[in-house]
């Protein structure tokens, strides 16, 4: 008889390790991401090798401006690796984040942009050709 009760009990154990281990349906919560239109320009408008500013522009879902962002920006020359830069925008005025940049060198630069707003974070990639 007590044979039957280990039984029993090895048995329950092993039911309830596998009902732990079963695949439950998680229902998805619904997001709380906006979408952020992050668009960039550049003074010169035609950027060349030295100094240029970048200017970033940061639009919400209703077409208004972001305002109180984190702006880091970051570039890289496409064809010469180890050739980068960074910082930190700052914030200009309707939705508008400055940072100057001094490219030394012609060619194609990736700029990824990165947001962060309220514990949520943005990136884009564009590319700046420099001439």
């Amino acid at each position: 008889m007590n044979y039957k009760w280990k039984l029993t009990g090895i048995l329950l154990i092993i039911a309830v390790l596998l009902a732990g281990c079963s695949n439950t349906t998680v229902q998805p919560q619904e997001s709380t991401l906006k979408t952020v239109e992050i668009t960039m320009s550049t003074n010169p408008p035609m950027p060349t090798v030295g100094v240029n500013e970048l200017v970033i522009n940061l639009r919400n879902e209703k077409n208004q401006p972001i305002t109180g962002a984190n702006v880091d920006i970051s570039a890289d020359h496409s064809e010469m690796s180890g050739m980068t830069m960074n910082g930190v925008a700052t914030e200009q005025e309707n939705g508008n984040y400055a940072i100057t940049a001094d490219f030394s060198m012609l060619g194609l630069w990736k700029i990824t942009i990165v947001v962060q707003k309220e514990e949520v974070e943005y990136k884009k990639v564009l590319d700046l050709k420099i001439q």
